[in-house]
C-alpha cells in the first residue's frame, strides 16, 4: 500500500496501488477518477467541495491530501432508487453532519471532513467563496437543474477555483437510461448493467408507450410499467445529451477549460444514422460520458 500522502503530493497511484485502495476502501471507479482530478486541477492542500458523492473520510485523509473536504450528497436521490433497489441502505444511513441548507463557513473551517445532506443547487450563501476546488464524479447525469447547480458551485468556489467533473452514463449513451435493479413476478432482476431488457440506445429509439409494448414481450405488465417509469419519468436521471452539457457549461458563469466526450465505444454506422434522424440536432452517441473542467 502507498504511504500516507502529504499536502504537497498529489494523488498518483500505480495500477497496483489503485487496485489495493479499491479493495481497502470498497471503491471502484472512484480511485482512478480521483487520481485524474488530482492531476488535472490539484486536490492536495486545498479546500475541496465534493458534489453528489461522499468519498470515505479515511481515503480522503490518507490519500488525497486535501486540507479540508466537504461532501454534499442528496439523500432524496437514494430514496427514489431505494424504492426498487435494496442495497442502498448503507448510503441512506451515513452519519451526515447536518443538512446543506444549515451549513456555515464555520462548519467548513472547523472540520477536516464534512458530510452534508442536500442538493448542491440549494447551497446557502453562507458557503460562498469557501472552496479552492470542486470535485464531482458520477453525478451530473443525475442533475436535472444543471444551470442552477453550476451557478451554485461557482458561488462556492474562490476566484480561480476549478471544477472537475467526470460522469456517465449520460442519456445519449447506449445505456443512458440508467435502469435501476427491478425484479419481476418470476424473480428475474433487470438492471442496466446486467440482464438489461432494453437494447443499446433503445431508450432513444422508442418513446414510453413503444418501450412498454416491447417490454411486455420480455416481462410482466407490472415490471414493464416500473421500467418505463424509471427510464422515462423518474427524477433520478437528467436525460441530457452530450450537446446539452456542453451548451450548459458554455452558458454557465464558469470559463469552460475542457468539455470532452469520455468512454467512447464502437457503434454501428446505421445506428448513428438512425439516431441522427430521430435527434437531428445531436451527433454524439458513442461516448458513455463527459469530462468537464471549468474555472471561475
Amino acid at each position: 500500500m502507498p504511504p500516507t500522502l502529504t499536502a504537497a503530493i498529489e494523488f498518483n497511484p500505480t495500477p497496483e496501488e489503485a487496485s489495493g485502495l479499491q479493495e481497502k476502501f470498497g471503491l471502484s471507479y472512484h480511485v482512478p477518477f480521483a487520481a485524474k482530478a488530482a492531476h488535472e486541477i490539484g486536490l492536495a492542500g486545498k479546500r475541496v467541495l465534493e458534489v453528489g458523492g461522499s468519498l470515505p473520510p479515511e481515503f480522503v485523509r490518507e490519500c488525497l491530501g486535501a486540507a479540508q473536504w466537504t461532501a454534499v450528497e442528496e439523500l432524496g436521490y437514494w430514496r427514489v432508487v431505494n424504492q426498487v433497489e435494496r442495497d442502498t441502505t448503507a448510503v441512506l444511513s451515513q452519519p451526515y453532519v447536518k443538512h446543506l441548507a444549515e451549513a456555515t463557513a464555520a462548519d467548513v473551517g472547523g472540520m477536516d471532513y464534512l458530510l452534508l445532506d442536500g442538493a448542491i443547487e440549494d447551497a446557502p450563501p453562507t458557503l460562498d467563496g469557501q472552496f479552492d476546488a470542486a470535485f464531482s464524479i458520477a453525478c451530473f447525469e443525475h442533475v436535472s437543474r444543471l444551470p442552477k447547480a453550476l451557478s451554485a458551485i461557482h458561488r462556492l468556489l474562490k476566484p480561480g477555483g476549478k471544477l472537475f467533473t467526470l460522469f456517465s452514463p449520460i442519456w445519449s449513451a447506449h445505456d443512458g437510461h440508467h435502469l435501476p435493479a427491478i425484479t419481476d413476478a418470476s424473480g428475474r432482476t433487470f438492471y442496466f448493467g446486467k440482464n438489461n431488457p432494453i437494447p443499446p440506445w433503445g431508450h432513444l429509439l422508442a418513446g414510453p408507450s413503444a418501450m412498454y409494448q416491447h417490454l411486455l414481450g420480455v416481462t410482466d405488465a407490472k415490471a414493464a410499467e416500473e421500467i418505463v417509469y424509471y427510464v422515462y419519468h423518474a427524477p433520478h436521471i437528467s436525460r441530457l445529451f452530450t450537446e446539452d452539457y456542453k451548451r450548459y457549461f458554455d452558458l454557465s458563469p464558469f470559463q469552460a477549460v475542457t468539455c470532452l466526450p469520455a468512454f467512447r465505444i464502437q457503434m454501428p454506422p446505421e445506428m448513428q444514422a438512425q439516431l441522427e434522424r430521430l435527434h437531428p440536432d445531436k451527433k454524439h452517441f458513442s461516448n458513455n460520458g463527459v469530462l468537464g473542467i471549468l474555472q471561475k
